[in-house]
């Protein structure tokens, strides 16, 4: 880990000279950044875009990301971060975290939304950037902030990016671009046949399509369409994944870490999955998908991108950004019929 070290700290009022039109922001002013997205995954992803912007406006800042084990693992290499603060489970790795930034940053910003990562920003710097009260996960968060952001945009990805404007309040437009690190991974000779992929897990059970859908879905597209399918899988998966490919022509991925998926998505016609981490990590490199999603909104939590497609069943209950229900329908109105008929339609485009 690379000592960090931050001299001729401005102060806040120095600060809003800089961001309200009174001042340059400036590289040589903006020489170390944090940014706070600890987990999961594909919010990590999600977050890609606006980090990528951030160093396209100032390449001579050093970009650092506070993340958990499995985010610093993921993104290690990427080439607009200058390195990593690893902030471990429980308390004391929080105030690990916390310790090792103080003061050390220029600015500070916020895309979690949580007490705990609006802890470790504000640890940080004397400036710090987060999403307003209305706005924030855990609306204490915003009392940590000295830049508030109210979101105007609909997705992460755009709201993510929202959290630039205290820093260039007169650019509108932004890039999209992730830059994910492409990894080996294991051999796997389907891909040689550009297959149609399955991801089956989801981090909740309410965002799970049951098994029986895949193996359907899995025979009518072997069946009509005379294409190779695929089903990657995760830690707990492995026996939904041997039961989908017992019962139907798909063959199971070898096992994967989730930083071999990138590579593996890469070669792929397309994707099905629900709404997890490795649906974005595919948008991510460039595959398209097709979402199925139940407790999430496709236009905030969907994958991004006109080329993606997404299935959700129309229910007053819904979004309800739940991890449990009492009265379960939505994943279950989504039919294999439904999802092969879009798969027929975008692979005719």
């Amino acid at each position: 880990m690379r000592t960090v070290r931050i001299e001729n700290l401005p102060n806040r009022s120095q600060m809003h000279e800089l961001y309200h039109g009174r001042g340059s922001l400036g590289a040589n002013r903006m020489k170390k950044i944090l940014v706070v997205r600890i987990g999961a995954l594909g919010d990590a992803i999600h977050a890609l875009p606006m980090v990528n912007e951030l160093h396209r406006r100032e390449p001579e800042s050093e970009i650092y990301w506070a993340a958990g084990p499995s985010v610093v693992s993921f993104l290690k290499g990427h080439s607009a971060l200058s390195g990593f603060i690893t902030v471990n489970k429980g308390v004391k790795g929080l105030f690990n975290a916390a310790k090792l930034v103080r003061k050390k940053f220029d600015c500070a910003i916020d895309a979690q939304g949580l007490i705990k990562s609006a802890f470790i920003a504000a640890s940080s710097s004397n400036m710090v950037i987060g999403r307003a009260w209305n706005s924030v996960r855990e609306k204490p968060a915003s009392f940590f902030y000295t830049e508030k952001v109210e979101p105007q945009k609909e997705h992460i990805i755009e709201q993510n990016l929202e959290l630039l404007e205290p820093l260039f309040p007169n650019e509108t437009k932004f890039e999209i671009k992730y830059d994910i690190p492409i990894h080996e991974h294991p051999e796997w000779k389907l891909l040689s046949e550009t297959p149609i992929l399955f991801n089956i897990g989801g981090g909740w059970w309410t965002k799970l399509w049951e098994r029986e859908n895949f193996v359907q879905l899995a025979n009518r597209i072997d069946k009509v369409l005379g294409l190779p399918v695929g089903i990657v899988w995760g830690p707990g998966e492995e026996d939904n994944a041997k039961y989908i490919a017992a019962h139907s022509s798909a063959q199971l991925a070898p096992p994967t870490l989730f930083r071999d998926l990138a590579g593996i998505f890469s070669k792929a016609r397309l994707l099905v999955s629900g709404e997890t981490g490795p649906l974005h990590l595919a948008v991510a490199v460039g595959c398209r998908t097709i979402a199925l999603l139940g407790p999430t909104a496709g236009t905030r939590n969907g994958p991004y991108g006109k080329e993606q497609i997404t299935i959700e069943p129309q229910l007053p209950c819904r979004p309800c950004h739940s991890r449990t229900c009492a009265d379960f329908r939505c994943m279950p109105m989504i039919t294999p019929d439904r999802v092969f008929n879009e798969i027929a339609n975008k692979l005719e485009r």
